[in-house]
């Protein structure tokens, strides 16, 4: 275990699409044992569990908006967890998106499904650059109905 995560704090991320309560109810479950395990491993404290239900499909998610506003207003969050990549957003445009957002946070998105790896300088740099393109292009021409990432 790495001793930078010792005491480092974590946020999880969790979404289902599924309109039975019951299945979701079970996934979500499901998916936050696997995080939950996840912030073991790496020595990390959650502080909160963020739930929505919808499709991925939008940033216009009640919990996600929340989970960006938390990770602005604190410095002390280190990871943001989620079960997989789908569930933080579908739209490869919407994912840099939120990716570029939390590590300007001074965090990184942790996908539990997944091995871990540390995030490489190559990494930063190159979700540095794709925050950059998006911020461009938003303020060229803001998509109809979606919110500004930085509103979030």
């Amino acid at each position: 275990m790495a001793e930078s995560t010792q005491s480092a704090k974590a946020l999880i991320y969790l979404r289902v699409a599924r309109d039975d309560h019951r299945q979701a109810g079970r996934a979500l479950a499901a998916y936050n044992r696997v995080c939950e395990h996840r912030a073991n491993e790496l020595g990390l404290t959650v502080l909160g569990v963020y739930i929505d239900r919808g499709p991925g499909t939008t940033l216009s998610r009640p919990s996600l908006t929340a989970l960006l506003d938390e990770l602005g207003r604190r410095e002390d969050i280190a990871f943001v967890i989620a079960y997989d990549h789908r569930q933080v957003a579908i739209r490869a445009e919407d994912y840099s998106r939120v990716v570029w957002t939390v590590g300007k946070a001074g965090a990184q998105l942790e996908i539990a499904s997944l091995p871990h790896r540390e995030v490489t300088a190559v990494d930063a740099q190159f979700i540095g650059r794709i925050g950059s393109v998006q911020l461009a292009e938003t303020d060229r021409r803001p998509p109809p109905d979606e919110p500004n990432i930085d509103d979030l």
